[in-house]
């Protein structure tokens, strides 16, 4: 058994661990709160860092075993592993001294954040540089891949998430918690991705709602710091398992298919529908868009890049071939809608979200000052019980004591010094 093998089984098994830790998750939740209801609180903290301490651990091992079997397959399977992870070490770099020198001043902070954003882009370019010396002569591979097709697909969607982050509303993208949430969003949606129902023979696969944690972002932290982050996790992708024949394939392949995720949160971020339930309603909206925009990448890339993979006899066109073949994105994203609607179905993990990062009325942000779960209600109320019960005592005090002044005095007549000496 290669190390491919032991790749893919060892996907096949990260499967089962996460259905049983989610079940063992809610089994354990639901005693803790029904018969320890004052320790839900702590139950949730130890929860969400076995997760987060879950993906990170999956991200390091299966990046490990990629990283063994770097060797060039003839499908572009494992090419360009190391320079997309030099990448990932700029990211995670970057973001570490963002957070460091945040401690000290906001201007190094963003001093940082230039600094990183202008060598995400150095690599990135390097990267495309090499992809184009490689890839020189992809017509005598693939006949039917029309280059000028990708490029304009390309450049279009470019302008599109351009756009994407332009509506969305002005937010520090240099703040210390969205740069922390954003990092475990990518990492637990890294990881979520390596447990698949099913892959596509040509790439592509249907996972355990991969994307959700990033989409939870989105609704979370706004359009801009979401399309930053889903752009990163679209690169990321490169180093999974990725088929590439050309740089402008990868990019709607990649960077970009995944980049337009961050329109998700959009319709949550500006509030549009403030009826009870709108925010589950918002989030289906902004999910079905940014679908739809990651299924027009993969299409595009179909009939531009991989026409000559097409099943003519049964489809007719390399159009209609990409539009049958690329509909797994719509059960993927399915998957992750259906779960996103069950976590917001829950006022505790609303409460939550808008704890951990801030409320959006009209695209303005506010502090939010609620009660986020059960056990703290509890408390309050007690408080307030406290409070009564001591103005009570006080009330009834003070009532006895106004009650002995106004008691009558009674007088006796006794003989003075002067009667007795008459």
């Amino acid at each position: 058994m290669d190390i491919g093998d032991v790749f893919d089984k060892l996907g096949s098994v990260l499967l089962y661990a996460v259905i049983a830790l989610i079940g063992g998750m809610i089994v354990v939740g639901g005693l803790v709160y029904f018969l320890k209801r004052e320790k839900f609180s702590d139950f949730k903290k130890y929860a969400a860092g076995i997760a987060v301490g879950f993906a990170l651990v999956t991200v390091i091992a299966m990046g490990y075993l990629k990283g063994l079997d770097t060797e060039y397959t003839g499908e572009g399977k494992s090419l360009l592993f190391w320079p997309v992870m030099a990448e990932i070490i700029i990211v995670v770099a970057g973001m570490l001294a963002v957070l460091i020198s945040g401690l000290f001043s906001k201007k190094a902070a963003k001093i940082a954040g230039i600094v990183t954003g202008a060598g995400l882009l150095g690599g990135f370019i390097a990267i495309m540089v090499e992809m184009s010396k490689y890839f020189g002569d992809v017509k005598a591979d693939y006949p039917g891949a029309n280059l000028v097709g990708m490029a304009v697909s390309a450049v279009i969607f470019i302008m599109i998430i351009i756009g994407i982050y332009l509506i969305g509303a002005k937010r520090d993208i240099t703040d210390t918690r969205s740069i922390v949430y954003g990092a475990i969003a990518i990492a637990l949606s890294f990881a979520l991705s390596y447990v698949k129902f099913f892959e596509m023979p040509q790439g592509g696969s249907v996972t355990f709602a991969s994307l959700l944690p990033l989409m939870i972002y989105c609704c979370m932290f706004g359009t801009r710091r979401g399309v930053i982050m889903c752009l990163i996790y679209g690169a990321l992708q490169a180093v999974q398992d990725p088929y590439i024949i050309h740089p402008m394939q990868f990019l709607l392949d990649y960077p970009l298919a995944f980049g337009v995720i961050g329109v998700s949160g959009w319709f949550v971020e500006k509030n549009l529908f403030k009826f009870k339930g709108g925010k589950i309603v918002a989030f289906l909206a902004g999910g079905i868009l940014a679908v739809a925009l990651r299924y027009a990448c993969h299409v595009l890339s179909g009939v531009f890049a991989f026409a000559d993979w097409a099943d003519l006899d049964k489809y007719g066109t390399a159009a209609a071939y990409s539009l049958a073949y690329n509909s797994f994105a719509f059960i993927d994203m399915l998957i992750a809608l259906v779960a996103g609607v069950l976590l917001l179905g829950s006022g505790s993990f609303v409460k939550q979200m808008e704890r951990s990062a801030d409320v959006r009325h009209g695209g303005e942000s506010v502090e939010v000052h609620e009660i986020d779960d059960e056990d703290e209600l509890d408390r309050i109320i007690a408080a307030q019980n406290n409070a009564e019960t001591q103005n009570a005592n006080e009330t009834q005090t003070a009532n006895e004591t106004q009650s002995e002044e106004a008691r009558p005095v009674v007088e006796t007549d006794e003989p003075s010094d002067s009667s007795d000496e008459q």
